[in-house]
């Protein structure tokens, strides 16, 4: 009996896999509007009435696929962390990283253009809650043994976090031309520079 449960487990969870990656391909090419869900089940290879079952309707596959984006995105952040051996610089780059992250064409449309409007502020939660206590430990460690000056690693913590995300949607609303990915990371770098030469 317990192997035909886990039988079953994985089927769902291939299930489950197969429509949030054809979900994502196609809200990243025509956006959540234009999406069919009924396609979406025949590109996975099941049934509308599995992708009800697995995600109750459109809007809750599409923050299944925003919530596997932002796995993604921590898994690359870790990467990034790990090959760093100097641990503030590895924060920085982590920082740096995450802003090319979301911003990869593939990403920029669901979060910055259609996850506000689908999810509300739901979609800000979930952008800025991932690693959030992580980071609250590493400026803690920062701030105690004096590699960085501020008053409050907590308030930096949001500090960051919140600049982070908003400039990734002022850099994604942005052309080419504008150059403001660069403007973003130039700026990220300005606030890094600033906390260290205040010691």
């Amino acid at each position: 009996m317990s192997n035909i449960r886990t039988t079953r487990a994985q089927a769902a969870q291939g299930t489950t896999e197969r429509l949030i990656a054809a979900a994502h391909r196609a809200f990243a090419e025509v956006g959540f509007a234009a999406v069919s869900l009924d396609a979406l089940a025949a590109e996975a290879g099941v049934t509308r009435g599995a992708l009800h079952h697995h995600f109750g309707n459109k809007a809750g596959l599409f923050e299944a696929v925003v919530r596997r984006i932002d796995a993604e995105i921590g898994d690359e952040m870790q990467a990034v962390w790990d090959a760093t051996p100097d641990a503030w610089e590895g924060f920085c780059a982590c920082f740096h990283a995450y802003l090319d992250a979301v911003l990869r064409p593939d990403r920029s449309r669901i979060l910055f253009q259609d996850a506000p409007a689908v999810l509300g502020l739901k979609a800000a939660d979930i952008l800025m809650e991932s690693g959030f206590g992580e980071m609250l430990a590493e400026l803690q460690g920062f701030i105690g043994s004096r590699r960085i000056t501020a008053p409050d690693a907590e308030a930096l913590a949001h500090l960051l976090n919140g600049a982070t995300i908003n400039l990734a949607f002022w850099a994604a609303e942005g052309e080419a031309r504008d150059g403001r990915r660069e403007r973003a990371h130039a700026t990220l770098d300005a606030i890094f520079d600033g906390l260290t030469r205040a010691r």
